[in-house]
C-alpha cells in the first residue's frame, strides 16, 4: 500500500489491441463508453466497499507514452497480455477485462478484510 494508505488501481487500455467484449468494434466509441461505463461501475463499488481508501486511473496507452513503455504497458503492447490490464498497486492483475466483483475482492484482500 502507498503510504496515504490508498489502494491504487490502474487499469490500463491498448484500444484496437484485442482483447474485452465490451460490445462493439474494439477502439470505436461503443467499446469506449463501455470500458469508461465499467471504470465508473468499479469506482463506485470500491468507494460503497472501502470509502476513501482506493484510487482508479484509467490510462489509454495511445495517448500516454509514458504508461505505453512501462513494464505492464509492453505487456499490452507485445499482446503479451488482452487488454484491458488492471493493475492493483502496479501489479498486473487481471487481464481482458474489468472483472469488478474480484477487484473488490482483490482490494479488500490487501486491506486485511
Amino acid at each position: 500500500m502507498t503510504k496515504e494508505n490508498i489502494i491504487a488501481i490502474k487499469i490500463l487500455d491498448l484500444p484496437g489491441g484485442g482483447g474485452c467484449a465490451c460490445g462493439g468494434l474494439v477502439g470505436g466509441p461503443e467499446y469506449l463508453a463501455a470500458i469508461q461505463q465499467k471504470v465508473a461501475e468499479l469506482r463506485r463499488a470500491l468507494e460503497e466497499n472501502f470509502p476513501e481508501k482506493t484510487s482508479v486511473d484509467y490510462v489509454d496507452l495511445r495517448e500516454n507514452l509514458a504508461e505505453k513503455g512501462s513494464e505492464a504497458g509492453r505487456l499490452l503492447v507485445t499482446q503479451e497480455y488482452p487488454s484491458p490490464l488492471v493493475l492493483i498497486e502496479n501489479e498486473p492483475k487481471f487481464a481482458g477485462s474489468i472483472l469488478v466483483r474480484k477487484i473488490v475482492k482483490e482490494v479488500g484482500i490487501l486491506l486485511g478484510g
